[in-house]
């Protein structure tokens, strides 16, 4: 049950973001299918799911992975409340093209963070004290690359 529920969380996770690409798209087009209700309430129910799923995966875990308590979880929790906040500024909150295109880019690099930082099984095992700087740590290669 464990493994059918994280792959559903995977897919939760990939279909916000293709609702937040297509809802995008719509916006810097000027489009009035942004009203739409599917795209209205899709991400909700979408979110309301991925929070179902992250807090069954939390309990469940074999790891003994908390938030709270180890600095991976807790990081992961902060990684998806800056990732919807990046959705939001760039949907809602910013009103011209450049802030959009920022909102954007925060996005897209919350979420690969976000991803990275599911990888790193070095430092699922590590505690808060240990973690709380670690998407400062790998989030540096990557801004240096892309800069």
């Amino acid at each position: 049950m464990y493994m059918i529920v994280k792959h559903a969380h995977l897919t939760i996770i990939a279909i916000t973001f293709l609702f937040f690409m297509i809802n995008f798209v719509l916006t810097m087009k000027g489009s009035d299918k942004v009203n739409h209700k599917l795209l209205k309430v899709g991400p909700h129910v979408l979110y309301t799911l991925f929070i179902c799923t992250f807090i069954y995966l939390v309990v469940v875990n074999p790891l003994n992975l908390y938030p709270f308590v180890n600095g991976w979880a807790s990081s992961k929790l902060g990684g998806f409340v800056l990732y919807v906040l990046s959705i939001t500024f760039a949907l809602k909150w910013a009103k011209s093209t450049p802030w959009r295109i920022v909102g954007l880019i925060s996005t897209i690099f919350w979420l690969a963070m976000t991803a990275r930082l599911g990888f790193a099984d070095h430092l699922k095992s590590k505690g808060i004290e240990e973690g709380a700087n670690i998407f400062y740590n790998l989030g540096k290669p990557m801004l240096t690359a892309i800069c």
